[in-house]
C-alpha cells in the first residue's frame, strides 16, 4: 500500500470514528442535561473541566514525541514509550494533587471534592491510554485507536444513561466517563503490544529523560495554553457565580464545540500535502492548498455559526427544555467563535508543515493571556454571556495572529474579498433567520435555514465545485 493510500485510510478511519464518537457524546450529554437539570449538569461539567485543564500536567507533551519517534524507528519508539510511561508515574500523581488542591483552595465543597476526585481517575486513565494510543498512531494503524475510542464512548453512554435512570447524580455520571476511559487503557495496551509483535514487557533501556523532556517542551507549552484558554471561563463562572451559571454555559459550550472535529479531521487529510509542498519549496502549491482549505473551512463554519446563533432560543428549548432557557443568550454569542476557530486550523497546519510551530505556540500563548484578561473582566459582571464574549474575543485574536504569521503565504487579492464575503453572508443570514424565527417553529425553521444558507453561500461564491476536488481525490485513494 502506498504512503498516500495509508494516509487516506488513516484519515478516513479517524474521521468516521470521531464523527460517530462526537454524535454519541453529544446525544448522551443532551439526555443528561435534559433529565438531571441545570444544577447537576453544572457540577458535572465543572468537575470534568477542572481535570481537563490539569490533565496536561499528566502528559506534558510526551505523547507527540512518542508518535514521532515511533513513526521514525520502532525500536527507538519503544524506548521513548517506556521512558514516557515511567515518567507518568510522577506526572499523574502531580496532576491529581493539583486538581484536588484547586478545589480545596477555591472552597468547592465536599461534594465537588468527591466529584473531582473521581474525575481524577478518568484523567489518569486518559493520560495512560493517550500515550499508548500515541504508539499506535506512530505505527500508522489508526483503525485500532478509532475502534477503541468509539467503543469507549458507547460504554460511557450506556453507563451514564444507566446512572440517570438510577438517580446516581454527578458521581454516577463521572463513573460513566471512567468506564470508557478504563476500557481505552486496556484496549490501547493490548493492541500496542500486538502491533509491536511482542507481549513481553517494554525494554529496560531508558531513553534519556533530559532529551525526552526537551523534545516535549514545545508540545507541553502549546497544550497548557490550549487548556487554559479553553476552560478558564468555566472555572471563573463557578468562582464568581455558581453551578447554575456553569450549567447554562455548558450546554451552549457543548453545542458549539461539538463541531470542532470537522476541521480537525479534514485538515489532517490536507497536512501531508502541505508538508510535501514545503519539502520541495513549492510556494505556489502551498498557497493553493491553503486557499482550498480556507474556503472549505468557511463553507463549514458559516452554516454552524449562523444556525446556532440565530436559532439559539428554539434550539435550547427543543434540545434541553425550558429549564435551560438561561443558556440562550450565551448561545447567541458563542457560535461566532466558529469562523475564526475553523479558519485557524489550516493556518496552524501550514505553520507546522513549514517548520514554524514555534509561531503557533506564540499565538496560543498570547491567546491564553487575552482569554484570561477577557474572562476576568467579563465573567464576574455578565456570567455565561461574558464567558461567551471572552471566547469570541480570544479565538478571533488567535486567528488574526495566525494570519499575521502566514501573511506572506496568503493570496491577499483573493483572501480579503473572500473573507469579507463570508462575514457579510453570515451577518445577512443571521438577520434573516432571526426575523423568520418569529413565524416558524424550530423544525420547519431548521429546514428553511438550510435552504437559505446554501443559497447565500452560492450567491456569495463560497459554495463552488473546487471545494470538493480534494475530498473526491481523497476518497478515491481509499478505494
Amino acid at each position: 500500500m502506498s504512503q498516500s493510500q495509508t494516509i487516506a485510510k488513516n484519515a478516513a478511519w479517524l474521521m468516521v470514528a470521531t464523527t460517530g464518537q462526537k454524535i454519541i457524546s453529544f446525544l448522551t450529554f443532551t439526555f443528561i442535561a435534559r433529565f438531571v437539570g441545570v444544577e447537576i449538569t453544572g457540577k458535572y461539567f465543572f468537575a470534568v473541566s477542572v481535570t481537563s485543564i490539569f490533565v496536561i500536567l499528566a502528559d506534558l507533551g510526551l505523547t507527540p514525541v512518542v508518535i514521532r519517534e515511533m513513526a521514525a524507528d520502532a525500536e527507538r519508539g519503544r524506548a521513548v514509550l517506556a521512558s514516557a510511561l515511567r515518567l507518568k508515574w510522577i506526572l499523574i500523581p502531580f496532576a491529581i494533587l493539583s486538581s484536588l488542591a484547586y478545589i480545596l483552595l477555591t472552597h468547592g465543597g465536599q461534594e465537588m471534592l468527591l466529584a473531582v476526585a473521581l474525575a481524577c481517575l478518568v484523567m489518569s486513565s486518559d493520560a495512560v491510554s493517550l500515550t499508548w494510543y500515541g504508539a499506535i498512531r506512530g505505527r500508522q494503524q489508526l483503525r485500532y485507536e478509532a475502534w477503541g475510542m468509539f467503543i469507549g464512548q458507547c460504554l460511557t453512554a450506556i453507563v451514564s444513561l444507566t446512572a440517570i435512570f438510577f438517580h446516581a447524580g454527578v458521581l454516577g455520571l463521572i463513573f460513566g466517563l471512567f468506564c470508557g476511559s478504563a476500557w481505552n487503557v486496556i484496549w490501547s495496551i493490548t493492541h500496542t503490544h500486538r502491533l509491536l509483535h511482542s507481549h513481553s514487557a517494554l525494554p529496560i533501556t531508558h531513553y534519556p529523560l533530559r532529551l525526552l523532556l526537551r523534545a516535549a517542551l514545545p508540545f507541553a507549552l502549546a497544550g497548557i495554553f490550549v487548556k487554559v484558554y479553553s476552560y478558564v471561563d468555566t472555572l471563573l463562572l463557578k468562582q464568581f457565580h455558581d453551578v447554575i451559571a456553569v450549567g447554562y454555559y455548558s450546554v451552549a459550550y457543548k453545542l458549539v464545540y461539538s463541531f470542532q472535529f470537522l476541521p480537525m479531521t479534514f485538515v489532517a487529510a490536507l497536512y501531508p500535502g502541505m508538508s510535501a509542498a514545503s519539502a520541495v519549496k513549492d510556494h505556489q502549491a502551498l498557497r493553493t492548498i491553503l486557499r482550498g482549505s480556507m474556503r472549505l473551512m468557511m463553507l463549514l463554519a458559516i452554516p454552524i455559526t449562523v444556525g446556532l446563533s440565530a436559532l439559539a432560543p428554539g434550539l435550547i428549548h427543543f434540545l434541553y427544555g425550558a429549564r435551560f432557557s438561561g443558556a440562550a443568550d450565551a448561545l447567541m454569542i458563542l457560535p461566532w467563535v466558529t469562523i475564526p476557530l475553523f479558519l485557524d486550523f489550516p493556518i496552524g497546519s501550514l505553520l507546522n508543515a513549514t517548520h514554524r510551530a514555534h509561531q503557533k505556540t506564540i499565538a496560543m500563548g498570547i491567546t491564553m493571556i487575552v482569554s484570561i484578561i477577557a474572562n476576568v473582566m467579563l465573567v464576574p459582571a455578565y456570567g455565561p454571556v461574558g464567558a461567551a464574549w471572552a471566547g469570541v474575543i480570544s479565538f478571533w485574536m488567535l486567528f488574526l495572529i495566525g494570519v499575521w504569521f502566514v501573511r506572506h503565504d496568503i493570496d491577499w487579492a483573493w483572501g480579503v474579498p473572500f473573507f469579507l464575503r463570508g462575514i457579510i453572508i453570515a451577518f445577512i443570514g443571521w438577520l434573516v433567520l432571526k426575523w423568520l424565527a418569529g413565524f416558524f417553529s424550530i423544525i420547519p425553521l431548521i429546514a428553511v435555514a438550510i435552504v437559505l444558507i446554501v443559497f447565500l453561500l452560492w450567491i456569495g461564491k463560497i459554495f463552488v465545485p473546487e471545494d470538493f476536488h480534494l475530498m473526491q481525490k481523497w476518497f478515491k485513494k481509499i478505494e
